[in-house]
């Protein structure tokens, strides 16, 4: 049993039944240890969340990077594409991006600061990816010359809807929703004269 054991569990359990709702019993129970024991490695439920919740940031923009860097489309539009589906496709159907939904959306108020910390480090992250490719969207005329700002601010916003939208629509509609969205956001961009 080991310190990664317990917020493995512990953010199967944050992400399934909330900080509120998940008790140190329940994570002892699910490491398979008595509830003592967890002191061994961390101080208390808070010092737990805020382990896992460092940890997710950390695997969030892993996960990112490694996926952008397998990403290799020829045309601007595929590549933004391409990013914008893995992420909704990660965040759709990852513990992780459970975890995120729950505390972005239902944030406990102690952690409001270091889960909004946490989200824009992602979000950085994210920022970097996508960046280059907008900028060479917009040096090839493909895009409408907007600012990179503009632009990744359209784009989060979209992901943020979707993100929303997923809780609410089975997979099949949500898959049809996702790719409305970027149809409309892509002729939004896209150079009119390209």
């Amino acid at each position: 049993m080991t310190k990664e054991t317990i917020i493995e569990e512990s953010l199967k359990l944050f992400a399934n039944f909330g900080y509120e709702n998940t008790t140190l019993a329940n994570i002892a129970e699910a490491v398979g240890i008595k509830k003592p024991s967890l002191y061994n490695h961390f101080d208390n439920k808070e010092d737990i969340f805020l382990h896992v919740l460092y940890d997710v940031g950390e695997r969030e923009k892993s996960h990112l990077m490694n996926q952008s860097g397998s990403i290799h489309q020829d045309s601007v539009a595929d590549h933004l594409h391409e990013i914008y589906r893995v992420y909704l496709e990660h965040m759709a159907h990852s513990t992780e991006g459970m975890f995120f939904k729950r505390v972005t959306f239902f944030p406990p108020e102690e952690f409001a600061d270091e889960i909004k910390k946490v989200f824009l480090m992602v979000e950085d992250c994210m920022t970097e990816i996508i960046r280059p490719v907008f900028e060479r969207g917009i040096e090839k005329e493909i895009i409408r010359p907007l600012s990179t700002n503009t632009l990744t601010s359209a784009f989060y916003t979209l992901i943020d809807g979707l993100f929303l939208e997923e809780n609410f629509y089975d997979r099949d509609v949500f898959e049809k929703r996702q790719e409305a969205s970027w149809q409309i956001f892509w002729l939004g961009i896209k150079n009119p004269e390209h």
